[in-house]
């Protein structure tokens, strides 16, 4: 169970940690993510037979995971509320201005959320629709072959 806890938070929690704007993934110099693909495109190139085994080895994982969130899904949710918790600190402690930034812009929400309850709710729900609407896209980005990818062989 743990195995399955830790995949979920690294197919999970890293992807939303550190989601970029698609325009930082498009950027040649894009960071740490781009380089991270970069090298396992390269591995993926050499041995293509190893990479099938990892990304079936990872895929069921993410499945044994999953299936694992739908039997205790309060169980997933605090651990992904630590994770948050965790990469939070790590950001705040790497980029203390943008983390007070942050925390003025949540501390102007409450303001208004406080003034005006139906506003705020109306603007949480759109933005709700707004974060399922990009991992959607995300997903579907991931389903689709990189067209920069070297094409498997089977020999």
């Amino acid at each position: 169970m743990n195995k399955l806890l830790a995949a979920l938070l690294l197919v999970a929690g890293v992807s939303l940690a550190h989601a970029e704007p698609p325009s930082a993934q498009a950027a040649p110099d894009a960071g740490p993510r781009h380089a991270m693909r970069e090298e396992m495109q390269k591995r993926c190139a050499e041995n293509p037979e190893k990479c099938a085994e990892m990304k079936e080895r990872m895929r069921k994982e993410h499945e044994e995971v999953r299936a694992a969130c739908e039997k205790d899904p309060a169980h997933c949710k605090d651990i992904r509320r630590e994770h948050r918790e965790k990469m939070h600190e790590r950001m705040c402690a790497e980029h203390p201005q943008k983390c007070e930034e942050m925390k003025a812009r949540r501390e102007e929400m409450k303001k208004r959320c406080e003034a005006d309850p139906k506003a705020c709710e109306a603007k949480k729900a759109e933005f709700r629709e707004k974060m399922q609407q990009r991992r959607e896209e995300r997903r579907e980005q991931r389903r689709q072959p990189s067209p920069d990818a070297a094409p498997a062989t089977v020999n």
